[in-house]
């Protein structure tokens, strides 16, 4: 799924949106080891900086997602996650691969490991706020189309969408559901998260129990592969409808875990 640079993942307030999720929801040590981390700035506040690194970092690009078969049951690393380059398969040095699911795992592990140097465990920290959020786009789970990067839609009425430098490209699916979906709410950063509080509220969700990346890019892959099994290539009104309930499913849901992934680093960092 080699994405162009100047496309964003998640949009940058879908990005915003599961950091302030996060945040609400973070422990009394996870909030005081983000403030020694980040200074003055939030979680929302880095929420896209993974993206402007990515730019000068081209390898990181692999971090952002997980390129699971259409048919995938499961995931399976051998198969779903690149080894890095130069390194052999199964070597001495084969122990993190380049998927946002060892990415997540491995930031996760940079972060609580107070052995290392500040700014190292803030780069951690910064990588696990976005690619969190990544993993919970259903289209950086499935490796059909480049992640639905090749198929082409037309967007409440037109063909024709803008990078965010203002470089025309012809619609497509990824995108809809990284920001065509998110931005026809229409809704402030306040307003939205005002939303998701209010579905996590109704059904009880917590930050206790985050579970594994595999399962939550196994949730990801199975929204797109019924996504690009069911759907016509049209993103209008009633498309909007049947889908904007998941979308914010996946934003609540990827800043719970985030919130729950940061609380136990913070809390194994303190001990």
């Amino acid at each position: 799924m080699s994405l162009p640079a100047t496309v964003q993942t998640w949009s940058p307030q879908g990005h915003r949106l599961v950091a302030l999720v996060a945040a609400n929801h973070l422990s009394a040590a996870a909030r005081d080891g983000v403030r020694s981390l980040l200074a003055e700035a939030t979680l929302a506040d880095v929420a896209i900086w993974a993206d402007q690194y990515r730019d000068a970092n081209s390898q990181t690009g692999l971090w952002h997602y997980v390129d699971l078969p259409l048919d995938a049951k499961g995931y399976d690393r051998d198969r779903d996650c690149p080894v890095q380059p130069h390194v052999v398969a199964g070597g001495r040095n084969d122990r993190w691969r380049d998927c946002a699911i060892d990415r997540i795992l491995y930031n996760r592990q940079r972060l609580g490991d107070t052995s290392l140097d500040r700014a190292d465990r803030t780069i951690a920290l910064k990588f696990l706020v976005h690619l969190i959020g990544d993993l919970h786009q259903p289209f950086h789970a499935i490796g059909v189309q480049r992640g639905g990067n090749d198929t082409p839609v037309s967007i409440f009425g037109s063909g024709t969408c803008f990078y965010d430098d203002g470089t025309p490209h012809p619609c497509n699916l990824h995108g809809a559901w990284d920001t065509a979906l998110i931005a026809h709410r229409d809704l402030s950063d306040q307003r939205y998260l005002d939303e998701l509080e209010r579905l996590i509220k109704q059904h009880g969700w917590g930050a206790d129990a985050a579970g594994a990346p595999e399962t939550w890019a196994m949730e990801s892959h199975a929204i797109a592969r019924s996504v690009l099994s069911a759907e016509s290539p049209v993103i209008d009104e009633a498309y909007y409808r049947r889908h904007i309930s998941e979308v914010d499913d996946r934003l609540a849901r990827g800043g719970l875990r985030l919130a729950s992934v940061l609380n136990d680093a913070f809390r194994t960092a303190s001990r």
